[in-house]
This record gives C-alpha cells, structure tokens and sequence, in this order.
C-alpha cells in the first residue's frame, strides 16, 4: 500500500479500491494485523476524499480492535487519522483528544521521523484553531525541519504555515495593543521580520 499512495498520491478512487481489495483477502485469509494496517491507510484514504462519515466509522472500529491488542504502533496511525477527521468535522475538542491519545501511544515507543512529523503538523494546526499561533509556529518549525530532512514534500505547507502563524501572531498583538486604548500601538518589530523567516538556507 505505501507504494501505492507514493507512486499514484492523487489516485485516491484507485487507493481506495485497493485497499478495499486488500482487506477482502485479508479477511478471507485471516491475517489480521495486515488488515488492520491497510484499514488504517483506507480511513486516511476515506478522510482525504471528504468522506468523513465512512472514515470516523472504520477507525472508530479499528481503534476498538487495536485497544483490546495494546498495538501501540498502529494507535499512533490510528488516533492521529482520527485527529484530521474530527479537525476535518470541525469538531476541535474531539480532534484534541484524539491527538493527545495519538502522542501519549507514541511516548512508549519509536516513531519514524516523518509520522512524528506529521503528528507536529496536527498540533500546530490545532494550537492555530485555538488563536495560539507562537506554539502553532513552534511545532510546524518541528515538523518542517523534520520533512526538510526527508525531502518530504509536506516541507512546502509547513514552511508556509510557519509565515502565517508569523502575521496572525503579529496582527493578534496589533489587535489587542489597538483595543486597549494605547495610541499609535505597535508590535515588536521581530514579530513581523518575514524576510528573517523565509531567507533562512533551509527555508531558501
């Protein structure tokens, strides 16, 4: 399935055919641990196609299997999909716990660089949602530098993302300066140095 989802990223009816193709046999032939693993990769399919609904039911039940099974490994995956499909609902607190149970399976094990990087990536997404954009910047600087090592192209978004936490933290400020009554407020210039941010050599 990972060559799969490399070779034909933007192939997702066909990802998902696959997957369902997957699980079939695997259900046939009793090999359950594969077929938790590739269920795992359909519900992230299942989410990136907006099919929110099918994808919180299939982890939904994935996370109960895996629960029973202790597979710590696979509970990261799992609770880190379910984090997006919540994020994706637009139910934050839910997205939240999901994300906390996602890093608490993590504290016990190994994790790749790039699922611990895409874990970063939620929760600087998550802090965004919350107004609080300096810790948001923190973690896509984490997950930046991290899919930077890897020529991951998820580098891009995150890079991004850093530049615009970087102005809402700043406009935040301005906003608050503004609506207490000072005149003529202003931020601390080194919020706003864009060109420090973007001109650094990994960013370049």
């Amino acid at each position: 399935m990972e060559v799969v989802s490399t070779e034909a990223a933007d192939q997702l009816p066909m990802q998902k055919s696959v997957c369902e193709a997957v699980i079939a046999w695997c259900r046939s032939s009793t090999r359950t641990f594969l077929r938790q693993r590739v269920e795992a990769k359909l519900a992230s399919v299942l989410f990136k196609q907006g099919e929110f609904g099918d994808a919180i039911r299939l982890v939904n039940d994935l996370l109960a299997e895996l629960k029973k099974l202790d597979d710590k490994a696979l509970l990261v995956e799992a609770h880190l999909v379910e984090a997006k499909i919540y994020h994706g609902l637009r139910n934050v607190p839910k997205a939240k716990a999901a994300l906390t149970a996602s890093r608490t399976a993590a504290n016990s094990i190994y994790v790749a660089p790039l699922l611990q990087a895409d874990i970063d990536r939620m929760s600087g997404t998550l802090h965004t949602e919350e107004g609080d954009y300096n810790t948001a910047h923190s973690y896509f600087l984490e997950a930046f530098e991290q899919m930077d090592q890897l020529n991951d192209p998820g580098a891009v978004p995150c890079l991004k993302y850093m530049v615009l936490c970087k102005i809402l933290d700043s406009l935040a400020k301005a906003l608050k300066l503004s609506s207490g009554g000072v005149a003529g407020a202003k931020v601390d210039a080194r919020d706003t140095d864009m060109a420090g941010l973007v001109s650094a050599k990994q960013a370049a």
